[in-house]
């Protein structure tokens, strides 16, 4: 496998989730989401119309530790280790604007 990292997916307006990718033939076979440390405010990862507030589409709740050291992370694998997960049907959000999740993804 091939592990690339799309670094920090950052969410400018809070409740507007944001794309892991805007290609939608880009498949991957994971992808670890990441809160960083020291952030405030939880991350969501879901689909493009997760709703915060009820939970609606979203897939994992990620809390950060504000005083640095470990945060939460989460992963998401293909049943039988193979590219079909499509990136660009996850979407991230964060509870505070200027702020992301560290997202690495993995291809056969």
């Amino acid at each position: 496998m091939t592990v690339t990292t799309l670094g920090r997916v950052n969410v400018t307006t809070p409740g507007t989730p944001v794309p892991l990718s805007t290609d939608p033939n880009q498949r991957v076979a994971k992808i670890l989401a990441q809160v960083i440390p020291g952030l405030t405010g939880k991350g969501y990862l879901g689909t493009s119309n997760m709703v915060r507030a009820t939970l609606g589409g979203v897939m994992r709740v990620l809390w950060p530790n504000t005083a640095g050291g470990f945060s939460e992370s989460f992963m998401l694998e293909s049943a039988d280790g193979t590219d079909v997960l499509n990136l660009s049907q996850y979407f991230v959000d964060m509870d505070v604007a200027g702020v992301g999740l560290l997202v690495t993804y993995w291809t056969e």
